[in-house]
């Protein structure tokens, strides 16, 4: 009966031919390979069944039972059917820079991948690669795979080396009803302002060109020397006692014309930080500065801040308040990974007297009063308490306790000499 409707009806031929050949797949997986074993007893050839994934042999077939299997013991494995008495045994620990992506089981070793931040080369957990200034990252690296860069395209710029961030937009000018200064290239964002304030710009308005180099740990070292009262000390006589390779003389008069004396003394030492940052002698000083950035640039719930959130952290500040047109520019012109940086570089700017560590003590006290979000609370503490317990400023002070000394003893005998 079959055959003939199979026959009047090709449809139903494929389904037939389909369901024999399913039912013949089933079978083939159902029947277990053999091995060849030679009973120790009848000296008889026998073809006995192999165990299965998860077990071993306890017991070789006979004429009479088959093959009898146990499980694997703890920490043990068996990947494949096999006619073995014991399992592999399960690797115990990963490979340097290697995590643990899947425990071992009965059928399956331990699986490692590189840890976060590296990729596997032949056998190895490479670091990955970082995109250079003018190239955006297009792929983030994985466990398996490094960093995919692309370089930036027209109208985008990448200012500095990353493993996580793609080009970032060149702001427009005209959007903002400014003038453009200074047309963006593929390392560095569009300037934006007027011409008659361009003298202003280095000192007093940074947040305008979102400078790499302004970094809370020199703002927090630098201004804990605010005590010594170095501006009242000639910026030519600091000049000549700082240490390494000296800062040009005119970097040194435009400081004079555009800073306040504040702001001069402090520029003065970022500029000197730069020019030595390869000398040997100066190594413990750049080396533990660049150690405090490092820490604060780890502050990665910091880098997604809304203006809702500057405009909190601002309210929350003692002392005199940033601007809320100032806390806009901010987020219209700096990377949001900045956002917290120039806030307070802005703050500190207009509190000079004001120390940075005790300043963000009290926003973190009116924060939590407030109910503010946990993720802010806790990315300004992490930052509080790295430049609370950092002890730089120790070795900066150490470096000018004798040359103050020295004015001292000058100023001292003076009348004197008269």
């Amino acid at each position: 009966m079959s055959a003939r409707i199979a026959k009047s009806n090709p449809a139903m031929k494929l389904i037939l031919l389909f369901t024999a050949s399913l039912s013949w797949a089933f079978q083939q997986q159902a029947v277990p390979p053999k091995y060849q074993y030679r009973d120790p007893v009848t000296s008889d050839l026998l073809l006995c069944d192999q165990c299965p994934p998860g077990t071993a042999v306890k017991r070789h077939c006979t004429a009479d039972s088959p093959t009898e299997c146990q499980a694997c013991p703890e920490r043990h494995f068996a990947e494949n059917w096999h006619w073995g008495d014991t399992c592999q045994y399960c690797t115990s620990v990963c490979k340097e820079r290697q995590l643990v992506k899947q425990q071992c089981n009965s059928t399956g070793d331990q699986l490692c991948e590189c840890a976060p931040g590296f990729h596997l080369v032949v056998e190895f957990c490479i670091t990955h690669s970082t995109c250079p200034p003018g190239y955006g990252v297009t792929a983030l690296g994985t466990p398996v795979s490094d960093t995919a860069c692309e370089r930036c395209p027209a109208g985008h710029f990448s200012g500095g080396e990353s493993a996580t961030e793609a080009c970032q937009r060149q702001r427009n000018c005209s959007d903002l009803g400014l003038k453009t200064l200074r047309w963006g290239t593929s390392t560095s964002n569009s300037l934006c302002g007027t011409p008659d304030k361009t003298a202003t710009l280095e000192c007093s308005q940074q947040h305008t060109l979102c400078h790499t180099d302004v970094t809370l740990c020199e703002e927090a070292v630098f201004q804990s020397l605010s005590p010594l009262q170095l501006s009242s000390v000639p910026l030519e006589r600091l000049l000549e006692s700082l240490p390494g390779q000296r800062v040009d003389h005119k970097s040194l008069e435009r400081l004079k014309k555009t800073c306040s004396p504040q702001q001069q003394v402090l520029q003065l030492l970022r500029l000197w930080r730069e020019q030595n940052k390869d000398q040997d002698k100066m190594y413990a000083l750049i080396q533990d500065m660049n150690h405090c950035e490092r820490k604060v640039s780890r502050c990665n719930s910091l880098k997604n801040l809304t203006l809702a959130d500057l405009l909190k952290v601002t309210n929350s500040l003692p002392g005199i308040k940033v601007q809320q047109e100032d806390v806009q520019a901010v987020v219209s012109t700096c990377l949001p990974r900045q956002y917290i940086l120039q806030l307070l570089h802005l703050w500190k700017t207009a509190n000079h007297d004001l120390d940075l560590a005790k300043g963000l003590s009290h926003s973190l006290r009116v924060l939590r009063s407030q109910g503010a979000a946990r993720y802010l609370v806790k990315g300004l503490k992490k930052i509080s308490r790295i430049i609370g317990t950092t002890s730089m400023h120790k070795m900066y002070e150490k470096m000018f306790v004798s040359m103050l000394h020295d004015e001292l003893c000058f100023k001292a005998h003076k009348p004197l000499n008269e």
